[in-house]
């Protein structure tokens, strides 16, 4: 599979990379529910197959299955992203920390803050973003960035040079990507001591506000603010990895559309999408090594929550 370099950070990726995050209606993480054996036999298939970007994140729970793999390869071989939610440079230390120990690793090769949806939730997790500033100088991180999940995340990255790359959600469709219109989990979780509140809620509260699957797209303009924002981005020589390539499983019955308009995009380096079986993996690399699918294939496979 065709490798490419991460914006300027000389981290060479494959143009496909897998996830480990696919989420399921109940909330949990449907890789996290695998046997760990299991997992790290698919994320080897894939690393045979070409795929060498692996993406997880702190709150998963697929630190051991990833250990498991990671075992049984060098290290050098695979390009590992996490992703953290702490608001603070102590939080961010103690669980990058805690990931170095639960993968067995002495780095990261790439970290991020997760989910930042906005330019003043950005501002306020300013301390949890220079602990990964500190982390990349001392050798521990090779690049550092965030995971988007609203414009205003977006437009900032274009003010921070210090920023080297940015998982961005993007389709051809517009469902579930960045917006500057924010429902009431994710205005809550823009700022810090309100997430805190969030967890004491019960659970039938939480059940109204968590957010769902967006199934109305974007407008027309909207998308394209996105990515012209993605285009300018990118011109600054920071590296963009796709995400919500599948809108969260909508777009399975078309996912060969899918896949094939954002392995066109040229200012996007690589794309995640999480992947349950090799199968998967087969008819995923097919599209984008050759642009087609096997002839078996069949849309039935495709995880309804599979991006």
């Amino acid at each position: 599979m065709k490798r490419v370099e991460l914006g300027k950070t000389g981290i060479e990726v494959s143009r496909l990379g897998i996830g480990t995050g696919t989420g399921l209606p109940s909330g949990h993480c449907a890789q996290a529910l695998m046997d760990k054996k299991e997992l790290a036999r698919l994320l080897l298939y894939a690393l045979d197959r070409g795929i060498n970007l692996w993406d997880t994140a702190f709150q998963y729970n697929t630190y051991p299955h990833i250990k498991e793999a990671l075992r049984q390869v060098s290290r050098k071989d695979v390009v590992l992203t996490t992703k953290f939610s702490a608001a603070n440079e102590k939080e961010t230390i103690r669980d990058f920390n805690i990931t170095l120990k639960d993968l067995n690793t002495d780095y990261i090769d790439v970290c991020l803050l997760h989910g930042v949806r906005t330019d003043t939730e950005l501002q306020m997790r300013s301390g949890a973003f220079n602990a990964m500033v500190k982390l990349k100088k001392e050798g521990k991180v090779r690049a550092v960035g965030l995971s988007s999940h609203g414009l205003g995340a977006l437009k900032s990255i274009l003010e921070m040079p210090e920023i080297d790359l940015v998982w961005a959600r993007v389709n051809y469709s517009g469902l579930n990507m960045d917006t500057g219109c924010l429902g009431m989990y994710d205005q809550m979780a823009s700022v810090y001591w309100l997430k805190k509140c969030y967890k004491l809620l019960p659970e039938g509260v939480k059940s109204l506000i968590r957010p769902k699957a967006n199934t109305q797209p974007i407008p027309e303009d909207a998308h394209k603010e996105v990515t012209d924002t993605l285009k300018h981005i990118y011109s600054q020589s920071k590296g963009i990895v796709g995400m919500k390539v599948l809108a969260e499983g909508m777009l399975r019955e078309d996912a060969e559309k899918a896949i094939k308009y954002v392995n066109s995009l040229p200012f996007v380096d690589s794309f995640i999408i999480g992947m349950l079986n090799k199968k998967e993996i087969d008819e995923n690399c097919s599209i984008v090594n050759t642009g087609i699918l096997s002839k078996e294939r069949n849309m039935s496979m495709l995880n309804p929550h599979n991006a």
